[in-house]
């Protein structure tokens, strides 16, 4: 089924995301991954949990975006990855 309501911008915005995050010097992307993790590890509560699920939310669209490069089994892994995460952030409210 096409959808005739899509606009090519929609199409075109993870590709420009993956560009753009390519495009990142690796030190900074690894340097922002482990501010997250360790403010996600280390901060209890609400704001833990906002983190948790924020990297959540990211993953899973990099996962989204990413969907059909991969095989079934990449694509279950990657998916319970992101269960994982949300777990934790959800778990993280209660603590």
């Amino acid at each position: 089924m096409v959808d005739h309501n899509a606009t090519p911008e929609a199409d075109e915005a993870p590709v420009r995301w993956l560009l753009w995050l390519e495009r990142l010097p690796k030190v900074a992307v690894f340097l922002a991954v482990l501010v997250v993790t360790l403010g996600m590890l280390f901060t209890p509560g609400i704001p833990g949990a906002v983190l948790v699920l924020l990297l959540a939310a990211a993953t899973g669209y990099l996962i989204y975006s990413t969907w059909s490069k991969f095989g079934t089994r990449m694509r279950v892994a990657r998916v319970l990855v992101v269960v994982m995460l949300a777990a934790m952030g959800v778990a993280k409210l209660f603590m």
